[in-house]
């Protein structure tokens, strides 16, 4: 209604405009004119594209196999990643993270734009919805959590090998649940990693396996895989024939590739890598590349370095350039004998991908004597690994692309950290095979060192040879109990029993630096106490650790130590009866007059003696 208004001012002329036209707006004052105020602009609110990847995204009810959740953000308006330490809260209504039995909430750091987690499943089935939260947005990812699948053995890739053994080989099929034991015809083969739907090994040789392969022959082997090794659940299920052990005649012959170690390298090319067959024939040709066939198959040719019947080494090709097919890729490998044009095309055998990247580490703490199970986060993993954690190797238990699990060494305690916590920093991930390596020399672990502690002793006190009853905690092991100082100063006392938490000890002479606290005595009964005698006096209790710690604790005065006989008799009073004055048959005031009484020749009160033991004969 306001441009109504406006008109009509206008139609009534200027006279009526200068009486003031009114509006009957709120935001407009009644009466003068105000400048306007400009409103200030709102400030930009930043907002993200947050993406929750979550590897598996199917789990297994109350199982132990975790799902891998990766969340990647970068800005809307820049397409670059937030600062890094920016933080992500991660929630799920269904698991927890990092641990069986952890929480559903935790909040995490970024990084280059990425923050990572695992995700364990309930016992509850049902759709684990991930959540990401950074600042106004969000991104989210469902883990399916269903029941146990069922256990069975589908096929093994490749299905043929060297008689020398030493393959990598898949085992494809479902259900299967860790640890896990994988037997060729009875021969155990060594487990490298375990997933619900795969597991990958490495073949024994045809040897250990019970079958002799002359050459140009064949011996197919039956594969067995249990399940929940000496755990309740055990299973097993068995492919007969499932894998053939081939060895190569030494006519004209069709290369095959079996398998390759590493089984990843980074787009930088580089990766030495041992390709292990049959039939090949220098010399030779090898591609990486893309395709199933060697009708659709597009690569780049690889560096040859060596070549034998079973085994070829080559290096792999950068993914630049004529390259770039192979960036993050899984790639196939083309063997080529030249001298006769065969060729085979092994599909989905080499993974091209970033550097070793390690992300995170959990747990983050664990016994200073090792023994401790710890799984590194991150990529480019490929077993045999070394692993080192502040410069000291690590056992490894398994690895995968992902993840690589350690059993964490002892470290020596030079001395007893103040806060019972030994930090070191820096973890190495090196593939053996490759040569890759990173680090993450910012990542630490928090060597827990026990430090003794006494909470009481029974009785409070006593004499030497005394029986006292000392309670505390982390009292185990080779312990030293001192009373009156340290292991060095301190007298040590016999130790009777120890159950870790409880010590029963004798009381021990004190060392040479306790004094007893004195007191004043009469030891000649006249009155005055002019000896000394020694008294009950409180002495501290120390408990050192002599199992490569050195640490110890001391409860002062824990413990009041009664003196011997000897010591508590009156010694030293050398002082004499007082004579007095009054009583002593003297003048000893010069009146004529001597000692209290009665009589013109003895003194009283009135002229200076009160009694027969006043000492204060005065005139």
């Amino acid at each position: 209604m306001k441009s109504l208004k406006i008109v009509s001012c206008l139609v009534f002329g200027l006279a009526l405009a200068l009486a003031g036209c009114q509006s009957d707006s709120p935001t407009e004052p009644g009466g003068g004119s105000t400048t306007p105020v400009t409103p200030k602009p709102p400030e930009p609110v930043t907002t993200y594209r947050v993406t929750v990847t979550a590897s598996p995204s199917q789990l297994q009810a109350g199982s132990g196999t975790p799902s891998n959740i990766t969340v990647d953000v970068v800005r809307n308006d820049t397409g670059q990643a937030p600062p890094d330490l920016t933080d992500v809260v991660l929630s799920t209504n269904l698991g927890t993270f990092n641990s069986p039995g952890g929480a559903q909430e935790i909040t995490l750091d970024l990084v280059n734009g990425r923050a990572q987690a695992v995700l364990y499943p309930s016992t509850d089935v049902g759709t684990a919805t991930v959540r990401a939260v950074v600042g106004p947005s969000a991104g989210a990812a469902n883990v399916q959590i269903g029941q146990a699948a069922t256990f069975f053995v589908s096929s093994i890739v490749p299905g043929v090998g060297d008689p020398q053994g030493g393959q990598d080989v898949t085992i494809n099929g479902g259900g299967f649940d860790g640890p896990v034991r994988v037997t060729f015809n009875g021969a155990t083969a060594q487990v490298l990693s375990v997933t619900p739907n795969r597991i990958r090994v490495r073949t024994p040789s045809a040897a250990a396996a019970g079958v002799s392969v002359p050459v140009g022959s064949t011996a197919p082997v039956s594969v067995s895989v249990t399940i929940n090794v000496n755990e309740a659940g055990t299973a097993t299920d068995q492919l007969d024939n499932a894998f053939t052990y081939a060895h190569g005649g030494t006519g004209i012959q069709q290369p095959e590739v079996f398998s390759t170690s590493p089984s990843s390298g980074t787009n930088d090319g580089g990766t030495r890598v041992r390709i292990l067959g049959s039939g090949f024939q220098a010399p030779v040709q090898v591609f990486f590349g893309i395709g199933n066939s060697a009708s659709s198959f597009q690569g780049v040719e690889a560096r040859v370095d060596s070549v034998t019947s079973t085994e070829i080494i080559a290096v792999t090709p950068a993914a630049r350039g004529f390259g770039q097919i192979l960036l993050n890729q899984l790639a196939s490998i083309m063997v080529k004998n030249v001298s006769n044009g065969f060729s085979t095309v092994s599909p989905g055998l080499f993974k091209y991908g970033s550097e070793i990247i390690i992300s995170s580490m959990g747990p983050g703490s664990g016994s200073f004597t090792g023994g401790t199970r710890v799984t590194i986060f991150g990529q480019g993993f490929d077993s045999p690994v070394a692993v080192s954690l502040g410069g000291i190797a690590q056992s490894v238990v398994s690895v995968t692309g992902t993840e690589i699990e350690i059993i964490t060494s002892g470290v020596a305690i030079a001395q007893c950290p103040a806060n019972g916590i030994v930090t070191v920093t820096g973890v190495s991930v090196t593939n053996i095979e490759s040569g890759a390596s990173g680090s993450a020399p910012n990542l630490g672990f928090n060597y827990t060192v026990p430090r003794p502690l006494i909470f009481n002793v029974s009785p409070t006190s006593g004499s030497i040879g005394a029986t006292v009853t000392i309670t505390g905690q982390n009292l185990g092991g080779t312990v030293r109990v001192t009373f009156g100082g340290d292991t060095a100063t301190g007298s040590s006392a016999q130790i009777l029993t120890n159950n870790g938490s409880t010590i029963t000890a004798r009381v021990p002479t004190p060392p040479p630096s306790f004094t007893f606290t004195t007191q004043p005595c009469d030891g000649n009964g006249d009155g005055n106490a002019g000896g000394t005698q020694s008294i009950p006096t409180p002495i501290s209790v120390t408990i050192t650790d002599l199992t490569g710690t050195g640490c110890a604790t001391t409860l002062s005065n824990a413990f009041t130590l009664s003196p011997s006989a000897s010591q508590a008799a009156c010694t030293g009073d050398t002082t004499t009866p007082t004579t007095f004055q009054c009583s002593d048959g003297l003048d000893n005031d010069g009146d004529l007059l001597i000692d209290f009484g009665v009589g013109p020749t003895n003194e009283t009160a009135a002229t200076g003696c009160t009694s027969s033991t006043d000492n204060t004969e005065t005139p």
